[in-house]
């Protein structure tokens, strides 16, 4: 993914977030994933084997696009208002996610 792709990518989650359509963490994600209402999943391609491989099997369980994000953890936490490390981001809004699909050639 292009360096400005990213970071507009990374400029809508937090507008996301904002408008509280964002959901922060793994364990969330799955959760939010179970519940419906999820139309988006986006992941660090540098969390660990066992996080990623979490987020795809529950992503595909649930008929939920699961994209990889090219930032660290610590990256996708500082643009979501967080601190530590967020592996995982799951979006609750239809015309965010349709636009993050679109621009990431999905």
């Amino acid at each position: 993914m292009p360096e400005k792709d990213l970071e507009w990518t990374l400029s809508m989650l937090g507008l996301a977030k904002k408008a509280g359509r964002l959901v922060v963490g793994t364990p969330q994600v799955c959760g939010a994933l179970q519940g419906g209402g999820v139309h988006l999943v986006l992941y660090s391609s540098a969390a660990s084997e066992n996080t990623k491989k979490r987020i795809l099997d529950r992503s595909a369980y649930y008929g939920v696009h699961a994209l990889p994000l090219d930032a660290s953890p610590e990256t996708l936490a500082a643009r979501v208002g967080k601190t530590g490390a967020v592996a995982a981001l799951a979006v609750a809004d239809a015309g965010f996610a349709r636009a993050i699909e679109t621009r990431m050639g999905c």
